[in-house]
């Protein structure tokens, strides 16, 4: 009998122990500190990792209002060598949890926060009744996922889980102190109560909902809680309809009326119908001009239903409907719109030209007036990135535009739509540039092609084409002589391109094994690396499939044409990463679209059987198994390595070149 209470003793003792809170508040003076009072730190470094800083700090987090906030502030050295300073303190600040750190606050030097156990004391009001809120900052402090916020900065590492029994003692003892209050505190609440009742948790939640609903005087607020919480954490529909019924009843025009009924949105059917009846219904009962008059941050709605809806009359042909939409939306969507619809309609030839021509004249004006709405805002940080990222979106736009008139000889048209381009939109993009200069030919516009022409080499963005243009004007102005060709093309390249095209190389050198390899030409023949002793060669790994390999193609024949009479430098066009006939693909396609590249096929691995030996050899030194990936060899070592493609064929050209000249000179 002894030995049995002796075991319940130690039992209960090991409990209780367990049962409390892992922080220190021991910095804390006074020890039970209340909102009236001077509420100091005093910190010993002494044997800790700050011992020897001469400038301590302190993060501060405090809760009040049932949420977090934060606050540094500087500590002093008294004469007994302690660290103090002060806490200012609200008459709602609950809870306090505080670590000491040296340096910047965000990448401190050194810390302690009591090795993640932390450093944290509840306040008491006045007459050393707990404030509200102190209960459940001691349990956030701990577990940060209950009330989120800035907490979750105080730890390096994620804090262990807590006892169930101890949750749920701060969570009855909340209820007890702030009970009245608590739809201020409701998700919060509930993230504690789920850590503490664990399979309880739904039942003891659906109750609170329906008492909550039997309150009256709910704000529209409190019952989009109720909703959210019970579509998405309960995903108890009995309960919802419950909830949807108050809300229709109370505040039929209301926020969450709002949300419920584009919750209720048919726009993941896969008959257009029903998504058009769906989302014209829910503009019927909440138009946007409505919301605007009292806009709040459900925006994304009206984004989403236009997108939807829009995309809907689209893909059912329902054109006139379509562009009606435009009297109503802002420039942030009806640019998603254009892009989706018309720019994805141009790419894959969904549409005829003559009807998406139809449309897409009708909506641009009405996008190009709304440019300054304002719209895109709230998406960024800064005013001026939401501007720039304006001019952007209206630059590809309007380039879509004018492939599309371009296509249709509607040369008139087209120059106008230019006008309206950005400065850089003018110039920096060498497949419309391609498209400004069949523009202005087909005007007749000779004029005007050579500045065209001098500008975009400008900005490095031309094509093949252009260069022979610009070429034949210079003969045709120097009486045929070339001799000045070279350098004319020079200066008109600007220092500040020069020098980013230099950083740009010099960024990307490196020193690494060429694999061994025994490689296939387009006609059958094999090379070994002895055929490469001597020069410096230039690969680009590539695919049929691969869209930005292709766009890139221009740029390497630029590259192939400038080194033909060089017999110590080449350029393999290896195919890489592609499935079925292979060969004949890739031979096929270059060969029909005019490009005079030598072929190779990369090897087939023996292990996994796929077309990528040679590449996958080198992934270690590109870091990802992604093309168009160029490297250049020279003396059986890579030298140079990037990847991607820029957009503009000249400065692929002028890159390479640059490199090559470089490896050239080497002694």
């Amino acid at each position: 009998m002894k030995k049995q209470t002796i075991f319940l003793v130690l039992l209960f003792v090991q409990a209780v122990l367990y049962a409390q809170p892992r922080f220190d508040s021991s910095v804390f003076k006074p020890a039970k500190p209340k909102t009236t009072d001077l509420v100091q730190l005093v910190y010993n470094a002494k044997d800790k990792d700050l011992e020897f800083s001469d400038a301590i700090h302190a993060a501060c987090f405090l809760f009040e209002d049932f949420e977090w906030r934060q606050m540094n502030l500087s500590l002093q050295k008294n004469a007994t060598g302690l660290w103090t300073v002060t806490v200012p303190v609200k008459p709602t600040t609950a809870f306090i949890g505080v670590k000491f750190y040296q340096g910047d606050a965000d990448h401190p030097d050194a810390l302690d926060n009591n090795q993640d156990l932390g450093y944290a004391i509840a306040l008491s009001d006045a007459k050393g009744k707990p404030v509200q809120g102190a209960y459940l900052g001691e349990a956030a402090f701990q577990a940060p996922m209950i009330a989120g916020g800035g907490i979750f900065a105080y730890y390096n590492n994620q804090p262990k889980s807590l006892p169930t029994e101890y949750l749920k003692g701060l969570a009855d003892k909340e209820f007890a102190l702030s009970g009245k209050r608590y739809l201020d505190y409701f998700q919060s609440l509930m993230n504690l109560q789920k850590l503490a009742l664990g399979d309880g948790f739904p039942a003891y939640a659906k109750k609170l909902l329906i008492d909550g609903l039997k309150q009256k005087d709910l704000s529209d607020q409190v019952l989009n809680q109720f909703y959210t919480f019970a579509s998405g954490r309960l995903q108890d529909q009995e309960l919802t309809q419950l909830v949807e019924k108050r809300v229709n009843a109370d505040f039929p025009n209301g926020a969450t009326a709002r949300f419920i009924a584009y919750s209720n949105t048919k726009g993941s059917s896969a008959d257009k119908n029903e998504v058009i009846a769906s989302y014209e219904n829910f503009l019927k009962l909440f138009p946007v001009q409505q919301w605007r008059q009292r806009p709040n941050a459900q925006g994304f709605i009206y984004y989403a239903v236009y997108r939807g809806l829009g995309s809907a009359y689209f893909d059912s042909k329902q054109f006139d409907k379509f562009t009606k939409l435009y009297d109503d939306i802002d420039f942030r969507t009806g640019n998603e719109l254009m892009r989706w619809n018309i720019m994805r309609a141009y790419m894959f030839k969904l549409v005829g030209k003559d009807s998406l021509y139809q449309v897409s004249e009708a909506i641009l004006p009405k996008l190009i007036a709304r440019k300054g709405d304002n719209s895109y805002k709230e998406d960024f940080d800064r005013q001026a990135q939401a501007d720039s990222n304006v001019v952007k979106n209206l630059d590809d736009r309007l380039f879509t535009h004018i492939s599309l008139l371009n296509d249709l000889k509607k040369y008139e048209e087209a120059r106008k739509y230019f006008l309206l381009l950005s400065e850089d939109g003018k110039y920096n993009n060498a497949e419309l540039n391609e498209i400004n200069l069949q523009v202005l030919e087909g005007l007749g516009d000779d004029k005007q092609i050579l500045p065209m022409l001098e500008m975009s080499l400008r900005y490095n963005a031309m094509t093949p084409r252009m260069f022979d243009k610009l070429k034949a004007i210079y003969l045709k102005g120097h009486a045929g002589d070339g001799s000045g060709y070279q350098a004319y093309l020079d200066g008109l390249k600007s220092d500040e391109e020069k020098a980013e095209m230099k950083a740009y190389v010099d960024h990307n050198w490196v020193d690494h094994p060429m694999p061994d390899f025994r490689l296939e030409t387009a006609d059958g023949l094999f090379i070994t690396p002895d055929d490469w002793k001597g020069k410096i060669v230039v690969v680009d790994f590539w695919a049929t499939w691969c869209r930005p390999c292709i766009m890139a193609f221009p740029g390497m024949q630029l590259l192939i044409d400038k080194y033909a009479q060089d017999k110590h430098v080449a350029v393999y066009m290896l195919g890489t990463m592609q499935t079925g006939d292979y060969k004949s693909k890739s031979v096929n396609y270059v060969r029909g679209e005019g490009f005079r590249f030598n072929l190779l096929h990369d090897a087939v691995n023996p292990k996994t059987n796929e077309q990528d030996l040679v590449f996958k050899q080198l992934v270690p030194l590109f870091g990802d198994s992604s093309i168009p990936r160029k490297i250049i060899v020279k003396d059986g070592r890579v030298r140079y390595c990037s990847g991607g493609y820029s957009g503009s064929p000249s400065k692929l050209m002028d890159e390479l070149s640059l490199a090559i000249e470089i490896l050239k000179n080497e002694k």
